[in-house]
Formats: structure tokens, sequence, C-alpha cells
């Protein structure tokens, strides 16, 4: 499942951590059933709705927080966790290309089609 939300600058994406998935589970019309972030996406509000819409959360803890109140949220899947590199790597593809990594494109419109672009052409890599 791929979804693209625009942001405004250097922010945090974890704020539209829930328009990003409700979209994306809308137009592909399914809920994936875990969902692997790092510890940035850590939070009891985020824990708790990926858990209220059947979304297993896997994200780890930092060292400091829920030291002794980590049942609540399961098991921490470290199988799973170890499969986010796919995404990191990904990202790192797609700043290879130069108009992405450097932001050339003025226009959010613009600049959406070049990210299109590049992950048709690393799509048409993979077949080749």
């Amino acid at each position: 499942m791929l979804q693209v939300i625009l942001t405004r600058g250097n922010r945090n994406e974890s704020p539209i951590l829930g328009p990003l998935l409700g979209s994306a589970c809308r137009l592909h019309n399914r809920r994936p059933k875990r969902l692997v972030g790092d510890k940035g996406y850590t939070s009891d509000r985020t824990r708790d709705g990926l858990l209220a819409v059947g979304i297993q959360p896997v994200i780890p803890w930092r060292s400091h927080e829920h030291v002794n109140d980590r049942s609540r949220w399961g098991q921490f899947d470290q199988e799973a966790y170890k499969n986010r590199n796919v995404i990191e790597r990904t990202i790192a593809k797609l700043k290879e290309f130069r108009r992405i990594a450097t932001r050339y494109e003025k226009l959010a419109e613009s600049f959406l089609a070049i990210v299109n672009v590049a992950v048709i052409v690393l799509y048409l890599r993979q077949l080749s």
C-alpha cells in the first residue's frame, strides 16, 4: 500500500499519521494488520488509536517510557520491525533523484508529479 501526503517544510510526519492511514485505507479499501514505525511514533495516542481500529502497532519504546505498563499494547514484534528497513531503503532510492532530494520544484503538484515519475522509474528498473 503506497500513499503520499505532502506537508510544508521540515515537519515531523507523526501528526499526519491518522489522515495518511485513513486515506490509504479508503483508497485501497483495506486495512493493514500491523503498522511499523520508529521511536518518533511512540506515544499513547498513536498506539491507542491504532489498536482502536484493529491495527497492531510495531513501534519500539523509548528507554524511559512505560517501563512497567507495556503489556497494555501487546508484545513488541521484533521480526516485523526488522522489515522497516524496506521503507528506509525506498526513501533513500527516491532521494537519489536529484530533483527530489533538493526539491527543485516550487509547486506541490509539480513535486508530487516528479515523485510519481521516480516511483515508476524505480518500479520499471525492478522489473528488468
